[in-house]
């Protein structure tokens, strides 16, 4: 069987864009002599289009498409073509409203239709919220096959949880029922090292049947979706895709071994796979398609020469290209000469456009502060405060970072440029930004640790050396370092990550996570001998125990942030979701 898999990029709502890379699959299986084609999951409305299934005419132009789709399939020389392309269902029963479906579609007309099995409801997803379960498996004949339909979770029943039961296990019933290639529409977002949890599930349950597994890929407001789609059969890779910049129109002969994308030779699907998209790449394609897919052209980012700001410039100037990127420094009466040589020095190695706007913000403070004081009624806030000398200085500091913020805003509205924030997930776990900064419209680093903004940075080559080697700092103040304030970012990376994406708060469990990940070679810290060391430090459980509780004080801000592409299993956003009044714990 000579398979199509079109890895496409889709967009919720851009119907006709949709059906453009559609056809332009069919048109490519078609001469590619296939047998079949595959597209990714809902790929004909988009995924995710939440509440926008809701409206009537969603519906009606999700319908409209797959009569188009019907339509092509009559046409002459693409009747021999089997279209397997997802689309939103529907439900005219009981349940909720829709269905998450696949049509197939053969000489103009449907003739089969996979209804999704297994609704994801966890993380990122709540698809339980719109959708109806199917309840029976798809099967048909092929070239002399059996073949299968399965919709992304479909392969997945492994979370252990109620709507999961180890008796509906789709992947289990097609192997029961003799079926020989399973095809599998996909939109399943990146996490790390999610391609190798793939292998390693299908590894385990596919038995002797062909997976052809096509996943969509492109980036969707907190999501980035890394395509790697593949084929496995008979217990190795047949095929793996590693592009996530095109649409590709990979042609895999199932039965000969061969194909026209010249797939590389198989080889197993053993767990270490790590995957073959890069990082760094998925950070630039987030930031095109957030600021494309949004209308946008031209970004803007205050540039302070810092490693966060430097890391943000130079995926921005990948993304949209360096003249359409405007890096702004700022600099106040606390900023050190270096800083500013550093960025002038990045964004001339860069390319894109430099601007200095300088902070004056001392005088401010005291003409803000004279305005306020003019109460004298000791029952007054103010007054009360002065008099008993309790007036918080930090204020005076925080201020030049809210000037900033208000500077960059101002290009965006005046000059119509998209505002960048250059905040990372260690420094919003601890709430180390202002309300604006990370208020912007899209955050590149929003969830990266330190250690990885780091790696990043050095790995590009060209970030001047001066940044990356010099102590993070905000410069609000003379001598101010980010890791005098907080932790070593060696410490509070790892302590952040067990806590957000582990749920680990306390001080011992912290220290058995951190043994665990060094047993499983997985990189939590920049210099894990220094970390252990602290672990074993007088006076270290206490200070866990207070960043602990600073990191949960800081739900209120983290709730107000801006969107950034999701890359960790858990990620600050729409997929964690954590009261902001509590007790704290």
């Amino acid at each position: 069987m000579r398979v199509c898999l079109a890895q496409i990029n889709t967009t919720p709502g851009d119907f006709a864009g949709n059906f453009d890379r559609i056809e332009a699959g069919i048109r490519a299986a078609q001469s590619g002599g296939c047998d079949v084609v595959v597209f990714p999951e809902l790929a004909i409305p988009g995924y995710l289009s939440q509440d926008l299934m809701y409206h009537a005419r969603y519906l009606q132009e999700n319908q409209r498409i797959l009569a188009d789709v019907m339509r092509l399939s009559g046409l002459s020389g693409f009747e021999d073509l089997c279209i397997v392309v997802g689309y939103i269902e529907r439900n005219e029963g009981p349940g909720k409203p829709f269905y998450n479906a696949a049509a197939v579609i053969q000489a103009g007309r449907q003739t089969f239709n996979h209804r999704k099995n297994l609704l994801p409801f966890y993380d990122v997803f709540d698809e339980q919220r719109y959708f109806e379960a199917g309840t029976a498996l798809t099967i048909f004949p092929l070239k002399g096959q059996t073949v299968g339909i399965a919709i992304c979770e479909d392969l997945w029943n492994d979370k252990g949880e109620a709507g999961y039961p180890v008796r509906n296990n789709p992947l289990a019933q097609y192997r029961a029922a003799g079926v020989e290639v399973l095809l599998s529409l996909n939109s399943s977002p990146f996490v790390h090292d999610k391609l190798a949890q793939r292998h390693a599930a299908i590894a385990e349950n596919l038995g002797d049947m062909t997976l052809v597994y096509v996943n969509q890929w492109g980036g969707q407001d907190e999501l980035v979706f890394d395509g790697q789609s593949f084929v496995v059969q008979r217990q190795s890779i047949l095929y793996q895709s590693q592009e996530v910049k095109v649409d590709e129109f990979a042609v895999v002969d199932c039965a000969a071994l061969s194909s026209a994308a010249k797939p590389s030779p198989p080889q197993p699907a053993v767990k270490g796979q790590r995957a073959q998209v890069d990082l760094y790449d998925l950070l630039v394609l987030s930031v095109r398609d957030y600021v494309h897919k949004s209308g946008f052209e031209q970004l803007v980012l205050a540039s302070s020469g810092g490693i966060d700001s430097a890391l943000v410039a130079q995926i921005a100037c990948d993304a949209v290209g360096p003249k359409q990127v405007h890096a702004v420094r700022m600099p106040s009466v606390w900023s050190s000469s270096g800083a500013g040589r550093d960025a002038i020095a990045l964004h001339a190695a860069l390319g894109c456009w430099d601007y200095e706007v300088p902070i004056a913000h001392l005088e401010l403070v005291a003409s803000l502060n004279q305005q306020f004081s003019t109460q004298t009624d000791p029952e007054n806030l103010v007054t009360q405060v002065l008099a008993a000398d309790r007036y918080s200085t930090v204020a005076d500091q925080n201020i030049q970072a809210r000037l900033r913020d208000v500077y960059v805003m101002h290009f965006s509205n005046a000059f119509g440029a998209m505002p960048l924030s250059t905040g990372n997930k260690t420094e919003s776990a601890c709430g180390y930004y202002t309300h604006f900064d990370m208020n912007f419209s899209f955050a590149p680093l929003k969830d990266l640790y330190k250690w990885q903004v780091f790696a990043l940075a050095t790995a590009g080559g060209r970030i001047p050396a001066e940044i990356i080697v010099k102590p993070p700092s905000a410069e609000l103040a003379p001598d101010q370092t980010d890791e005098a304030s907080l932790l070593p970012y060696a410490i509070l990376d790892p302590l952040v990550q067990a806590y957000i994406e582990d749920y680990v708060n306390e001080f011992d469990a912290f220290k058995t996570w951190v043994e665990h990940a060094a047993v499983d070679d997985r990189q939590i810290s920049m210099d894990l001998t220094r970390l252990r060391g602290w672990l074993q430090a007088r006076g270290s459980s206490v200070r866990y125990q207070s960043l602990i509780k600073l990191i949960a004080g800081m739900e209120y801000k983290r709730r107000q942030t801006c969107p950034g592409p999701k890359v960790s299993k858990v990620a600050f956003g729409m997929g964690r979701r954590i009261p902001i009044v509590k007790k704290a714990h």
